[in-house]
């Protein structure tokens, strides 16, 4: 069985720890959720800044009123209101709501923060296992498998020769054989 990996292509095409790191940072689900849910936050506080405004209301209106008893029976009279709402209570409930939206956008930061971290931390993690495979095959490839090839063709060379024992021949064939597959 021969087992061969273009490894050389692999490790061509692997954007750098910065450019993984943007790119995460930019399409990652997760942060653009807490993104979206930081805005919510932020629009939030400010309609809880809002309910400290008087409130107004307009209201139109018609009727025409009917009975044995009205004068221009069947006439038809308009009526339009205007109603301004101040909130009362000294403001505290206005004050405890604006208080609560700071506190969730503050929330919603934090998290922001933390998913972003997570991520950078992830790609991070994942950028040093791949830097770290990449040294190990470069030992493999240039230290371990020629050794262990050397040692074989060694072992095959003294066996032929009867100076040394089939067990140590097969163990250098194993150990090539294994190093073999760990570099592919």
């Amino acid at each position: 069985m021969v087992l061969r990996g273009d490894v050389r292509r692999a490790m061509n095409g692997v954007p750098t720890l910065i450019e993984l790191e943007d790119d995460a940072e930019t399409s990652h689900p997760s942060l653009k959720c807490s993104a979206l849910q930081l805005d919510a936050a932020r629009k939030g506080v400010d309609l809880a800044k809002k309910a400290y405004f008087p409130d107004f209301q307009i209201i139109g209106s018609s009727y025409t009123p009917r009975g044995p008893f009205s004068a221009n029976n069947g006439a038809l009279f308009y009526q339009f209101e205007l109603d301004l709402i101040i909130p009362l209570s000294f403001l505290t409930k206005e004050k405890y709501g604006v208080e609560q939206a700071q506190r969730n956008q503050a929330a919603a930061e934090a998290g922001n923060i933390s998913n972003r971290q997570q991520i950078v931390l992830a790609v991070n993690t994942a950028y040093a296992a791949y830097e770290q495979d990449k040294n190990q095959t470069q030992f493999l490839r240039d230290r371990q498998v020629p050794q262990a090839d050397a040692a074989y063709k060694v072992g095959l060379t003294q066996y032929s020769n009867n100076g040394q024992g089939f067990n140590d021949l097969l163990t250098a064939q194993t150990q090539l054989r294994n190093l073999d597959v760990a570099l592919a």
